[in-house]
């Protein structure tokens, strides 16, 4: 309960959120597939060597949603958000945010949508976000192009899929501080973060490129998207221990 002068001062704290991305951990790590600004190289669960020379991941929209049930939608740093691929795994893209007010928060709602391209020169004041110079990620959600081989195959099997299909995201937050909803109290002496994560490499899961449906795949990667997804408290993402 809140008493004194605290009661009839307005309270809550900045809240901001990140995006990032990784392989799937192996032996208690994440590995490394390839270098800052570099295609992503790995092996598919189905045995083929896969290499991402381009990829996106679109974030539309962000709300944070309180345990009562209120939805609280978060302001779009620069709009919706082109997280490309090859930047660095695990390096941090901010997202969104707003000022929250004090209470307790139990869900984060990540909204994967398709990404328009704006009318501005990169690098300007509108935007911080590395804008796509590709055409073709326009209007997609999930844009993925590159190569696919089987071991010992020296002319690799290439792919441009562009999932256009958008995709809401449910994050649990009710027990992501140590067992305990977010909690935004009525002081806080630093800024609350939240970082979105996902994998990268099972998207091309159980898929046999020597005679495959890209319509078929296309349309799964939002699915796949939304089973890869995670929040987390902070920047520093961690290993989910199941």
């Amino acid at each position: 309960m809140l008493g004194g002068c605290d009661a009839l001062q307005p309270g809550g704290a900045l809240l901001y959120v990140f995006s990032t991305h990784h392989a799937t951990p192996e032996d208690g790590a994440f590995p490394d597939r390839g270098e800052d600004n570099q295609p992503r190289v790995f092996e598919s669960d189905a045995g083929w060597n896969i290499t991402l020379v381009e990829s996106f991941v679109t974030i539309a929209e962000v709300t944070l949603v309180s345990c009562s049930g209120n939805e609280h939608p978060l302001n779009m740093f620069w709009g919706p958000c082109p997280e490309d691929l090859r930047v660095e795994d695990l390096q941090t893209l901010t997202v969104a945010g707003r000022k929250v007010d004090p209470g307790d928060y139990c869900e984060l709602i990540v909204d994967y949508g398709q990404y328009t391209m704006p009318v501005i020169e990169p690098g300007s004041e509108d935007t911080r976000h590395r804008v796509p110079q590709n055409d073709a990620v326009d209007g997609t959600t999930v844009y993925l192009r590159g190569g696919a081989a089987l071991p010992g195959q020296e002319v690799p099997t290439e792919f441009e899929l562009r999932g256009t299909l958008s995709q809401r995201v449910s994050l649990d937050l009710s027990t992501v501080e140590d067992g305990s909803p977010l909690r935004i109290d009525h002081t806080e002496d630093f800024p609350k973060e939240l970082t979105i994560s996902k994998t990268y490499d099972r998207f091309f899961d159980g898929v046999d490129f020597s005679g495959y449906d890209k319509r078929e795949i296309e349309d799964e990667l939002t699915a796949v998207l939304e089973a890869e997804t995670r929040v987390q408290v902070g920047q520093e993402v961690l290993i989910d221990p199941q």
